[in-house]
This record gives C-alpha cells, sequence and structure tokens, in this order.
C-alpha cells in the first residue's frame, strides 16, 4: 500500500474569515477614538491661536488701560486703539474683538470644520490678563485640551 504525504498549503476559509472579522472588530473600536483624537488636536489650534495673543493682549490693556478696539488681521495696518492678530487657522477662526471691560475680558473662537464645527472655544481673564482660562464655550469637554478642562 503506497502511502502518500500530503502537505497543507494556505489557510481554509474560515481561517480568513477569522482574520477579518478581527480586522473589523479592531477597526469599529478605533475609528471614532481616531475622530475624537482629531478633532481634540483641531480644538488644540483655537486654543494655541487665542494663546499667542495672550502677552500682546495683556501688555496693550496695562499701557492703556483698556482692551484694543478691535483685532486686525497680521496682513492690516491697525489704528491706535486696535491690535494685530492671527486671526485665521486651518480649522478655527478667532473673534476680532474682545468683549468686556479692562481688566475683565473675553476672546473667543469659534471653529470651522471637524466634530467641534461652528462651536466656541472661550479664553477669559479677570484680572487684565495675568491669569487666563480657556474653559468656556461650548466645545464639549471630550474635544478640549487638558489645560482647558473644567
Amino acid at each position: 500500500m503506497l502511502k502518500v504525504n500530503s502537505i497543507q498549503r494556505g489557510f481554509t476559509l474560515i481561517e480568513l474569515m477569522i482574520v477579518v472579522a478581527i480586522i473589523g472588530i479592531l477597526a469599529a473600536v478605533a475609528l471614532p477614538a481616531y475622530n475624537d483624537y482629531t478633532t481634540r488636536a483641531q480644538v488644540s489650534e483655537a486654543v494655541e491661536l487665542m494663546g499667542g495673543l495672550k502677552g500682546p493682549l495683556s501688555e496693550y490693556g496695562y499701557q492703556k488701560n483698556a482692551w484694543p478696539s478691535k483685532l486686525v488681521p497680521s496682513t492690516g495696518t491697525p489704528a491706535a486703539d486696535e491690535l494685530t492678530a492671527t486671526l485665521v487657522g486651518k480649522y478655527a477662526t478667532i473673534s476680532d474683538t474682545l468683549t468686556g471691560n479692562f481688566p475683565s475680558g473675553t476672546l473667543t473662537a469659534t471653529m470651522t470644520s471637524g466634530q467641534a464645527n461652528a462651536s466656541t472655544v472661550e479664553m477669559s481673564t479677570a484680572d487684565g490678563g495675568n491669569t487666563w482660562s480657556c474653559s468656556g464655550g461650548s466645545v464639549p469637554g471630550k474635544y478640549r485640551p487638558v489645560a482647558c478642562k473644567e
């Protein structure tokens, strides 16, 4: 009697189906986390844009005992009561006015894309810009940087 040794090559259909199912489950878990991560990065841009204004706003406020009447885009020429600033990023736009009376004031950034689209982030001060808080606005807490969570 002749015995033939057969060598198994490749994967069976069930093995391939199991691998595809595992990949599908991993993707279903990873995609929402990735979307939240990218939205947090977009909101961080708004916070960084406003953070760049902390020093100039504080200096302006203490020199003139008032906030600037308007923030002018960096391509424009400011009047005596205005301040030059970068107001537009890829995902956010900063309001061109600071609300409140010196030494209290609030600066607002509006998200222009992503899951937080049309939501706002507010950076406020009550002491002329010595300390700032970015916990205001309508952006949900899960999208805020750690320093801006309530």
